[in-house]
């Protein structure tokens, strides 16, 4: 069984509450219109009963001892004719109920009804056909006559019908041109919600450019286009960032790998008779070895880092941080000497783990090219609103052209036998923003580079981790 669209279940929701709405108003202003008619005609009847009543001559005297001259007799044919209005019926009849005189047409006055005439002096009902009233004409105790009048509902019942035919059918075509407009609207509102749906089966499919590129006014679904178009446009450069870092990997691993494979070679052959050379070969060995490793545990690192949201943060000192990476990073190269130029204290909530981590490697790049005899300074300096931590070296500098790409994942200025592989200070640049800091990089004025971790310190000391009270 086929669903429906949501334009279609719109379409048929409107639809049914404009025939719901539309027929309770309908039948309230029918039966409104037909209650002014029914009673109208009642009391069209129940005023001509009593004005013949006031016409007929009971014998008796008036109400000022006067005989009033304008009376008939019940017999006078006046009654049934000339004093009544067109279309009215009137029957004269005696108390008994037999006819006196009637108009053609009149029906025979019902038993029950000329009971309650003659006891109450009036009575009113409702045919088919006529609204009867009827009036006595003297007193109770001796009854001249009986007035009987009814006014004809074939007018009022011919009105009401068309009525009806003009109401189902005012209905029923509010009902389809609201489906029908319901519709319209409908599809017109879901285009952008369409536009999103072959945006996203267009990059399921792998065309990751796609974007739905909304236009319309900016209420919700332009708000969601919006929210998409940039989901879309990091899947995009996540993807992208995902391809070239494979590639840049399995570029990287293929020099100390192909190191790896010819010195193997090479003792397989003729080095496993020299000494030396086998002494070499397995140097060699040993330092792309290490390579490939330490660039394994950076890749391994950074698609961590990639993957994982943020740990949870923890009070830490920012001061013993820098100490601790200090002494952890002193043994890669104990003879350049690392030295604390200043401390300031400082408190924040952090990854006590993931901070260490960016100032070693921010020290090891710094050992790694530094010359003999000199000296790695770092400092940590705070002001009202950041902390900066300064890691200085005496080394050849940064060349100008390299100052933007410095921390690109895999480029490095120095050769690859030094031991780089190019991630430390993307890991660390990673690490600080996670931090809602960032990584710069300088060269100095005598000799030399740079590097500036600054951390927000209001960030730093309010931020807490998820899930943290």
């Amino acid at each position: 069984m086929t669903r429906l669209g949501i334009s279609a279940r719109f379409a048929l929701l409107s639809a049914a509450l404009v025939l719901a709405i539309a027929a309770l108003v309908g039948v309230g202003g029918y039966l409104a219109l037909r209650q002014s008619l029914l009673t109208r005609a009642q009391h069209e009847a129940r005023d001509q009963a009593r004005q013949l009543v006031a016409l007929i001559d009971v014998g008796g005297e008036g109400d000022a001892g006067r005989r009033q001259a304008n009376q008939v007799d019940v017999r006078d044919p006046s009654l049934t004719g000339g004093f009544t209005r067109g279309g009215v019926l009137v029957g004269i009849l005696r108390p008994d109920g037999t006819r006196i005189q009637a108009s053609p047409g009149a029906s025979p006055l019902p038993g029950r009804m000329r009971a309650s005439c003659l006891r109450a002096g009036h009575a009113q009902a409702r045919t088919a056909q006529l609204a009867l009233a009827c009036a006595r004409v003297g007193p109770a105790r001796r009854p001249a006559a009986l007035v009987a009048v009814g006014a004809p509902l074939r007018d009022a019942r011919h009105a009401l019908a068309r009525l009806a035919q003009a109401l189902a059918l005012g209905v029923l075509a509010g009902t389809l041109l609201a489906a029908a407009l319901a519709r319209a609207v409908a599809d017109r509102a879901l285009r952008p919600a369409r536009r999103i749906a072959q945006a996203a089966s267009s990059i399921q499919s792998g065309d990751l450019t796609r974007r739905i590129d909304y236009q319309g006014p900016r209420d919700e679904l332009g708000e969601l286009a919006d929210v998409l178009d940039a989901c879309f446009a990091e899947l995009e450069q996540g993807v992208e960032r995902q391809r070239r870092f494979v590639a840049d990997a399995s570029h990287e691993l293929r020099t100390p790998l192909a190191t790896i494979q010819a010195h193997v070679e090479l003792l397989r052959g003729w080095a496993h008779e020299s000494p030396a050379a086998r002494e070499t070969a397995l140097a060699a060995l040993d330092q792309a070895s290490r390579a490939a490793g330490r660039m394994g545990t950076d890749l391994l690192y950074l698609a961590q880092l990639d993957r994982l949201p943020p740990q949870r943060r923890a009070p830490a000192q920012l001061d013993q941080i820098v100490i601790d990476a200090v002494r952890e990073a002193q043994p890669l190269r104990p003879e350049i000497p690392i030295r604390i130029t200043r401390l300031d204290e400082l408190r924040l909530t952090a990854d006590e783990l993931a901070l260490r981590q960016l100032l070693v490697d921010l020290l090891a790049n710094a050992l790694r090219v530094s010359p003999a005899s000199t000296e790695v300074t770092v400092e940590l300096a705070t002001d009202e609103h950041t902390a900066t931590v300064t890691v200085s070296d005496h080394g050849p500098g940064i060349p100008p052209e390299a100052l933007g790409r410095i921390f690109e994942r895999f480029y490095t200025t120095a050769p690859r036998r030094s031991g780089s592989s190019g991630l430390g200070l993307a890991i660390a640049r990673e690490i600080a923003r996670r931090h809602g800091g960032d990584v710069r990089a300088a060269n100095r004025p005598d000799r030399g580079a740079v590097f500036l971790v600054e951390l927000p310190i209001q960030t730093a000391l309010t931020e807490s981790a998820p899930g943290s009270p």
